[in-house]
């Protein structure tokens, strides 16, 4: 599944370079820590410059490492709901 997949206009242009930065670094690294690591700082430098669709800029970029083959099934994020948030956000490992 190492497919180059051609640039569309689904892919908006900060992520059609970001695909082009993980087909690199996965033909240099495949799936070890340096290509993570690389995978990582592509992320912080689009959710920086997408503050508001930080979801969505993670969720295509996790499809995109799919598409490579890195992972066999993207781990997506669901919209935050703040009517599912409790005050109490801790699992109850810790005491008060």
């Amino acid at each position: 599944m190492n497919a180059r997949i051609r640039r569309t206009a689904a892919i908006d242009p900060a992520l059609s370079d970001a695909w082009e930065q993980l087909q690199v670094h996965y033909a240099t690294h495949q799936n070890s820590a340096p290509f993570w690591s690389a995978y990582q700082a592509i992320q912080d430098q689009l959710t920086r410059s997408h503050p508001q669709h930080r979801i969505d800029v993670c969720n295509q970029l996790a499809t995109l490492a799919e598409r490579l083959g890195v992972v066999d099934q993207a781990q997506l994020l669901a919209e935050r709901r703040p009517d599912l948030l409790t005050v109490d956000r801790h699992a109850g490992s810790t005491p008060s």
